[in-house]
């Protein structure tokens, strides 16, 4: 992730979170809603083993998978190896991180309508 420019970080951000499956995971753990059948995980640590996944999508493990492999590659999730399993967490400082920098990046557009800076041309 180092030498990635802003921009490239919340187009990442963006392309991963614009599927709705990799969404629904993401809100999924935000909302701790996700039952792990992973006896290596804690209730109160908020995460998620790719059979959870399976489970909470109907997806096949090939494919839950790859949806976590683009949420951790953009900073969403991080990945924890627990003995043989993978464990995905939600990286709260990363997704703060991303409402900050798309909230510096465009956040103006929305002050420009409502008058609070002149339109740029």
């Amino acid at each position: 992730m180092k030498g990635r420019t802003k921009d490239t970080k919340i187009v990442d951000v963006c392309d991963a979170l614009g599927n709705p499956t990799r969404y629904r995971i993401v809100k999924a753990l935000r909302d701790h809603s996700v039952v792990s059948c992973c006896d290596r995980l804690e209730y109160h640590e908020n995460a998620a083993s790719v059979a959870d996944v399976m489970a909470m999508t109907g997806l096949a493990q090939a494919t839950a998978s790859q949806h976590l492999a683009v949420l951790v590659a953009a900073g969403i999730l991080r990945r924890e190896k627990r003995e043989t399993w993978s464990c995905y967490f939600l990286n709260a400082a990363a997704i703060d991180g991303f409402i900050e920098d798309l909230t510096d990046e465009l956040g103006t557009a929305a002050l420009s309508r409502e008058g609070g800076h002149p339109r740029r041309g």
